[in-house]
């Protein structure tokens, strides 16, 4: 092997090395919600408490966020299963009023473990 090969190979290790730590070890952001209503979008922080009106054409979804979770408290569509749905916290999950075209989801880094069907 050649200087020139091993400081290849070096910077090559180095590289992995970085962005494994990045992405594996870096710190996790605090989750934020993503309500998204016809023709409009809003991101909130989960730890402040707040009220908000999304509307939508059958008329306002009512979504309740704080304590570092989100839920749909009122809706006008006929089912109510986005209310059903209860409280959301962790990065991934998602409640959508799809009659009244809302959608709420959490969004954020997790450090919930790999398993093992994302090798």
């Amino acid at each position: 092997m050649r200087a020139l090969d091993a400081a290849v190979f070096a910077a090559a290790l180095l590289g992995i090395a970085l962005i494994s730590w990045r992405v594996y070890a870096g710190r996790a952001g605090d989750p934020l919600a993503y309500l998204r209503g016809p023709g409009a979008e809003w991101i909130y922080p989960l730890d402040s408490p707040r009220t908000v009106r999304i509307p939508g054409p059958l008329g306002d979804t009512v979504v309740q966020l704080g304590e570092g979770s989100a839920r749909v408290l009122s809706s006008p569509c006929r089912e109510k299963i986005c209310v059903r749905a209860g409280a959301i916290a962790r990065p991934g999950q998602w409640v959508a009023c799809l009659p009244n075209r809302v959608f709420l989801e959490i969004r954020g880094r997790s450090r919930e473990p790999v398993d093992a069907y994302s090798y």
